[in-house]
């Protein structure tokens, strides 16, 4: 069973996890993103998470969860959440309280098998071509949450993958080895092992780590940044080099990294070259 709610996010089911030993699969880095590619508190704090990324110098990898399994079984009692549709409901309630847009009809046309497959494919990425992986997940997330296009399904997914320049043929031969699979089974411990339960989580992996769950305001990241790492530098940005710094942005995105209004920083994207994007009841801003 699952539990989300606005303040902690999506929790997994607690279990009992051997912590003798964690996963050497990746270099240190300051911080660990657990998160989904379906997960609506993780597109939540996207605004929040970008402009602690230009504010701050830090090191960060994902983990990628696996939230949703499979349908058989699944439930989230906190959100009367049993079957696909009830999803949709409780992405608006997401969307209308942390005002990141979510088209929610892809629950109600054409739903999402599991996201299990999607972590993999962000495994592969990682694999193939790691220094797209962030890109890979935001690309992912846009097609879900804006575009409500279901990658769960191959052909959509192989779409995607092609964008990135990837072979076709090498993707999914590593999509369905066993290798990835052990992989994704080892994020999943490691996960637990540190003391995440759930999606969102940040990490923060210096001596006591701390986790923050949710999403949580830009103040609560940066003040548990900063205990954490109390010589952490600035970056010292110009507005035109935060916003250069991504090839697409939701007004809640920019308006929180520009800490202006949505009227501000509408204006600021169209007058560096963004195009204005219309998808169903939203604009995404899109680098020209």
């Amino acid at each position: 069973m699952h539990e989300c709610d606005d303040e902690v996010g999506c929790l997994l089911p607690t279990k009992t996890a051997s912590v003798s030993h964690l996963p050497q699969i990746t270099p240190h880095v300051d911080i660990i993103f657990v998160t989904d590619p379906i997960c609506s508190h993780c597109w939540a704090i996207e605004p929040m998470w970008r402009r602690l990324q230009l504010n701050f110098n830090f090191s960060y990898r994902y983990i990628h969860g696996g939230l949703l399994p499979g349908w058989q079984n699944f439930t989230d009692a906190g959100n009367g959440i049993t079957k696909p549709s009830d999803v949709a409901q409780h992405w608006q309630q997401v969307a209308d309280h942390f005002k990141q847009p979510i088209d929610s009809s892809i629950w109600l046309k054409d739903p999402l098998s599991n996201s299990v497959i999607l972590c993999k494919a962000l495994l592969v990425i990682r694999l193939l071509l790691p220094e797209q992986e962030t890109a890979f997940l935001r690309k992912m997330r846009e097609y879900i949450f804006l575009y409500a296009i279901n990658l769960a399904k191959e052909v959509y997914l192989l779409n995607l993958v092609e964008e990135f320049g990837v072979n076709l043929q090498d993707f999914q031969q590593l999509l369905y080895d066993e290798s990835i699979h052990q992989l994704f089974i080892n994020e999943q411990q490691e996960m637990m092992q540190r003391g995440a339960q759930g999606f969102p989580s940040l990490i923060m992996t210096a001596n006591k780590a701390h986790v923050i769950s949710g999403a949580q305001a830009y103040s609560v990241l940066e003040q548990k940044l900063l205990q954490t790492y109390p010589t952490i530098t600035l970056k010292k940005l110009s507005i035109k080099e935060k916003i250069m710094s991504y090839p697409s942005w939701t007004l809640r995105e920019a308006s929180e990294v520009l800490q202006c209004s949505d009227a501000q920083a509408k204006a600021r994207l169209l007058a560096e070259g963004f195009k204005a994007e219309k998808i169903a009841s939203t604009i995404i801003f899109i680098k020209t």
